[in-house]
């Protein structure tokens, strides 16, 4: 073949290449636009040319659903155990590793659904649940608190949309943690698999169905920053944070002999830092410390910690929040350090040496928060971590979390030398005293939950004298992922008792929502000591949240666990937890772990409701509880699945500024509208209003008569809002809002100064 044919052939095939690459423009929908289309896989159509894989053969099916083929895993008590069907997107398509793309997949609304969408191009779990399925599941090893509410079906095809970036190097189907290589590339495409529990795990979802799953390319991940409109200064702000638990492993390995990590770490953090932009997301949180141990951070002291194998990774971090403008946080599951265990030991009231519970690999490690070597340590790791940064970024203050036995009552010989001689008298205190005199014990248990106390003022103090007057200590006091349980774990809070009573194995109880909210029990569930069992020590290894203890104290807040919507439904539970520096809540995930069946060889995925519903949650809790600071515990990268309702959710809840707030109880004639007016200090920058719908259905028209004068602005936009009618009782406006929504106004004095 002579070279003229060569180059001819060489042109063709360059042609086609190019061909083959083409990426049409396409409307993604609210807030991508058009996108280049870069793959497509219609599941309905059994000749797809995607290679398909699934758990079992015939495992999955195709059946016509509101008018469309769709691909189906059946979910019902004939099905045993879990299953998957996956496809392999993008491959010869020019995928390129660290640029954004959209996964976005089509599917049914027509019956309650449970799907698992599992995403190896970033190694990312999540899953989402129509109608009245549980989502979560009700068999792991923790609680999953479930709840089954009657949420109204479209009847029609949405679609679930999850902005990534791409990794380096994929996992094939099935890997493990112990996975040393990542085989495949972008060349590759990556596999795209939708996994249904064991039926038993969600006994209302018919099983997952899908009709189409694209992919789309995001030439500039800026465009679609989301534009926050925070309050003037000098008023205070709200914040938002995330932690996630197992997104770090899931991008890279630890293990020397690592050949292919998914992607550079650097880079890693720079996509969250792209995604906090794109979500409205203000604050950088990230765990420097879980289960005790170093997670990128330089100690400068091999005895003190032992070494992270990057310990430079926390200063990257720094400079990429800086690069940003994102507020930090860090994050520490605090034990005390390995230099202070060898000389600072605890002892639970069964004795020293033993055990609090009987999950050895968490309790390597005790913080004894009486001694005031813990504190001189607890201060060396702010320093080391916080107070050396000093100028380089914004720290929002520090967030601690109690794991299994991690800042347990101690009972050892010294710490009841203390506590008989500050609250006993002198009187020398015994195990064995304490064991038989329940008063005396009671006693003994406020002493400790006093000292921790004073604890964490003396961190906050000295954060403040190091760093900023207004820093602030958060302290999540729950070990388990989904929060405290509600009683024993084994119930179903539902709005449909008839249905659920048959469902339900041995020992469950189905619980009325209705009922529920007509009581404390949540509240109570979630400062209770935790029931234990045998030799375990359990309310002692996670003493109890007094946040009675806490009530007018300013700089250090108890966070309050919410997750479901009876979490978030009764104004006196959040009330609980508000402090004079007003109320930090947590939304705690289920994770889900292993509920794959080993099938997938390792998984977790945290679970959302959909389209609006996914901020039902968020948007109670403003309504009822109106928190400053808004976190959030999941179990890998949180690249959340309805993006648009997350993104409207944020930039209202960031415009409003973080002072008290009272609800107009008069203000709407419908009780699913809930008004909150946040006046500023002599009505300087004039009055902002919350407006939560917390109803399942958009309304119209729907008429809020507030009791100010004044110019009505959009305080997320900016524009102004026409009223119908202004007198002498005040602004009557009529707005339409969408299921789930929160709207933030401000009315404008004539004396408000301009925005700037």
């Amino acid at each position: 073949m002579n070279r003229a044919i060569t180059g001819v052939i060489t042109t063709i095939l360059s042609l086609l290449a190019a061909c083959a690459l083409a990426q049409p423009l396409v409307e993604v929908g609210e807030p991508f636009g058009r996108l280049p289309l870069v793959d497509e896989v219609l599941c309905g159509d059994p000749n797809d040319p995607h290679e398909f894989a699934e758990s079992a053969p015939g495992v999955s099916s195709i059946e016509t659903i509101l008018g469309k083929r769709c691909r189906v895993l059946p979910s019902s008590p004939e099905q045993k155990g879990s299953a998957y069907f996956a496809y392999r997107i993008g491959r010869g398509k020019g995928l390129k590793p660290g640029e954004a793309y959209v996964l976005a997949i089509d599917y049914p609304e027509d019956k309650p659904r449970t799907v698992h969408v599992v995403n190896r191009g970033c190694e990312v779990f999540q899953g989402f649940h129509t109608g009245n399925a549980l989502g979560d599941s009700m068999h792991g090893y923790v609680a999953s608190n479930p709840e089954s509410l009657k949420l109204p079906l479209s009847g029609s095809y949405r679609t679930w949309r999850q902005m990534f970036f791409l990794f380096e190097r994929f996992y094939p189907l099935k890997r493990t943690r112990d996975d040393l290589n990542r085989p495949e590339g972008p060349e590759d495409g990556f596999w795209v698999i939708i996994l249904r529990p064991d039926p038993a795990d969600d006994p209302t979802s018919a099983g997952p169905a899908v009709h189409r799953i694209r992919l789309f390319r995001v030439p500039d991940v800026r465009r679609l920053y989301l534009p926050v409109r925070f309050p003037p200064d000098p008023l205070p702000r709200r914040y938002i944070f995330v932690r996630e638990e197992m997104a770090d492993t899931y991008a890279e390995s630890t293990n020397p002999r690592q050949a292919s990590p998914g992607v550079d770490m650097t880079r890693f953090f720079e996509f969250k830092a792209h995604t906090m932009r794109f979500l409205g997301i203000n604050t950088f949180c990230k765990d420097l410390l879980e289960f005790g141990h170093n997670q990128g951070w330089d100690a400068g002291d091999d005895s003190w910690y032992v070494p992270s194998h990057d310990p430079k990774r926390w200063e990257r971090i720094l400079q990429i929040a800086a690069q940003h403008g994102l507020t930090v946080l860090p994050y520490y599951e605090y034990a005390g350090s390995m230099g202070l265990n060898r000389v600072v030991q605890c002892a639970p009231l069964k004795g020293p040496g033993q055990p609090y519970t009987g999950i050895w690999w968490g309790e390597l490690y005790h913080a004894d928060v009486t001694d005031p070597r813990t504190l001189e340590d607890a201060k060396r790791l702010l320093d080391a971590t916080i107070v050396r940064f000093k100028g380089q970024v914004k720290f929002l203050g520090a967030w601690f979390r109690n794991r299994v036995s991690h800042i347990p009552i101690s009972f050892a010989d010294d710490v009841l030398a203390r506590f008989s001689a500050e609250a006993n008298g002198g009187q020398k205190v015994t195990r064995e005293m304490l064991r038989a005199d329940s008063n005396l014990l009671e006693r003994y248990r406020n002493w400790w939950l006093g000292k921790r106390k004073d604890f964490f003022l003396a961190l906050r103090d000295y954060l403040r004298e190091k760093v900023s007057p207004d820093s602030l200590i958060f302290w999540t006091n729950w070990t388990g992922e989904p929060g405290p349980p509600l009683d024993s774990g084994k119930t179903v809070v539902t709005d449909d008792i008839d249905l659920w009573k048959p469902l339900l194995p041995q020992w469950w109880q189905a619980v009325s929502l209705e009922e529920l909210l007509r009581t404390d029990r949540y509240l109570r569930s979630i400062t209770r000591y935790p029931d234990t069992w045998g030799s375990d020590e359990w309310q002692h290894g996670e003493p109890r949240a007094d946040v009675e203890s806490y009530r007018d104290t300013e700089g250090v807040l108890f966070t309050y666990p919410f997750h479901r919507i009876y979490s978030v439904s009764r104004p006196e539970d959040m009330d609980a937890f508000r402090t004079r520096s007003g109320l930090a809540m947590v939304r705690m995930y289920s994770l889900n772990e292993h509920r794959d069946g080993g099938i997938l060889g390792d998984f977790l995925s945290d679970v959302e409701r959909v389209g609006p519903f996914c901020m039902a949650a968020e948007v109670r809790a403003m309504a009822f509880g109106d928190p400053f600071y808004l976190g959030y515990l999941v179990g890998n990268t949180h690249y959340h699945g309805f993006p648009e309702y997350v993104r409207r959710f944020n930039a209202a809840f960031l415009a409003l500024p973080a002072l008290p707030s009272r609800r107009l109880k008069d203000a709407c004639s419908d009780p699913e509208v809930v008004v909150r007016m946040i006046p500023t200090p002599g009505n300087r920058f004039g009055t902002y209003v919350a407006i939560a719908h917390i109803g399942w259905r958009a309304k119209r028209d729907v008429r809020i008569v507030l009791p100010l004068a004044g110019r009505v602005v959009d305080a997320v936009s900016g524009r102004e809002i026409k009223p119908i009618r202004t007198d002498g009782k005040g602004i009557v406006l009529k707005l339409s809002l969408d299921a789930c929504e929160l709207r933030a106004l401000r009315i404008l004095a004539p004396s408000t100064p301009p925005r700037r």
